[in-house]
């Protein structure tokens, strides 16, 4: 586990980019499930708007050895699912 993960500069970026998107997001849905049904338009537009950094974010999680390919997987099927729930 002592091997370094290298990244482009497009790979920084887009972890960069997801990590702004969702600051928060998190902490705001909990508080806001409890007085609110969850709004899935504005679910959507967030993933929509950090659709192509997540998938960079899959070809990093690729390069991460033994596990990676797995978690990849995972991950593209997810956004599969994403993708059936919110169309472009």
């Amino acid at each position: 586990m002592g091997q370094e993960l290298n990244l482009t500069t497009e790979e920084t970026a887009a972890l960069n980019r997801i990590d702004t998107e969702l600051k928060g997001s998190a902490v705001r849905a909990t508080a806001e499930a409890k007085e609110a049904a969850l709004d899935i338009g504005e679910l959507c537009k967030k993933y929509q708007a950090i659709r192509g950094s997540l998938e960079i974010l899959v070809k990093i999680v690729k390069k991460i050895p033994g596990i990676g390919g797995k978690i990849g997987a995972a991950l593209e099927f997810l956004m599969g699912l994403a993708d059936i729930a919110c169309p472009v």
